[in-house]
């Protein structure tokens, strides 16, 4: 059973975005990070919180195929179009016969309001063998590493988070033969303890587990140390968690860290991980093709807070 790579379509956040930032930063794409497409799309499309200038390589929308030497190859779109009728919406037409494979979408957006321009990378997949090697290798949904190649930063211009600041990994076991799964949780650069419920002091953090949910990062308790409410939430300490009586399917665990004040980390610092559950499938598990919103920074939604996040694609089967 193969395990659905569409992170990110619909309610994933692309870039760090506030109510008050004022630059025309990308609310959403389509085909979305990370999504896999059965057949080659005729063009990508991006709506943007404002409306952009028209300007060359500085509003652009261009697509490139990640060749098998893991380089990015020639462009396989044609001229930008800024639409008339709506200037927080471009796209790109594609060209060619897009084969199988992994595609990388570079934009760049200059804001005809500010003339703030900001600029980043993510990856779709054509054919779910192109997603499994990606899954497989660990790859960004942000494509930094070949958006460095373009000169870029990555999604919203930021460069790979520094190896000094917090991490969280989530790691499925190897073998699955249950519906009881184990996932291992480590944090570095941050000691994880319970929340004193006060204060946002980045040395000291616990951890919050989204269960085939899109994180929810804005998440607040009343300040009392109560649970989240929704059973796919889970608050913990613990450096691992066993989810018990999983259906048969594909499932997706985002690992969150938070404040002692029960904010999340800001920047965000998230990690996510898939895996497949055996069996004859039904019930909660995710329909190949379905789409679960693990966010990289907040968008329209308003899901996270904060900036790059460097989402890595991790898969387990049994």
């Amino acid at each position: 059973m193969r395990i659905p790579l569409t992170l990110a379509a619909g309610l994933l956040a692309l870039a760090a975005i506030s109510a008050a930032s004022g630059h025309s930063e990308p609310v959403r794409f389509n085909p979305a990070p990370g999504q896999v497409l059965d057949a080659p799309p005729d063009r990508v499309d991006g709506w943007f919180t404002q409306e952009m200038r028209r300007s060359g390589e500085e509003t652009s929308i261009v697509v490139h195929p990640v060749m098998e030497d893991a380089m990015l190859g020639d462009p396989v779109s044609g001229d930008t179009v800024i639409d008339d009728s709506d200037r927080r919406h471009m796209y790109a037409e594609l060209t060619g016969d897009l084969m199988p494979g992994q595609y990388v979408v570079a934009w760049s957006a200059l804001s005809d309001e500010d003339e703030h321009a900001d600029s980043g990378c993510y990856r779709f997949f054509i054919g779910h063998e192109a997603a499994d090697a990606a899954a497989r290798s660990g790859a960004r949904l942000d494509a930094v590493e070949e958006c460095a190649m373009l000169g870029g930063g990555g999604m919203d211009g930021e460069a790979t988070p520094s190896a000094s600041g917090p991490s969280v990994t989530v790691s499925p076991p190897d073998t699955i033969t249950g519906p009881d799964v184990t996932l291992g949780l480590k944090a570095e650069g941050v000691e994880i303890r319970l929340p004193t419920n006060e204060g946002q002091d980045p040395a000291f953090g616990h951890y919050h587990l989204y269960l085939d949910i899109p994180p929810n990062v804005t998440h607040k308790h009343n300040g009392d140390g109560g649970e989240p409410t929704n059973p796919n939430d889970i608050m913990t300490t613990a450096d691992s968690h066993t989810f018990k009586g999983l259906k048969p399917g594909n499932h997706v665990v985002t690992a969150v860290l938070f404040y002692d004040d029960h904010t999340p980390f800001s920047p965000a610092v998230v990690a996510g991980a898939s895996f497949t559950v055996p069996g004859d499938g039904g019930g909660d598990g995710l329909d190949t093709g379905a789409a679960i919103g693990l966010a990289i920074g907040i968008g329209a939604a308003g899901l996270i807070v904060g900036g790059i996040l460097g989402f890595a694609l991790r898969r387990r089967a049994s």
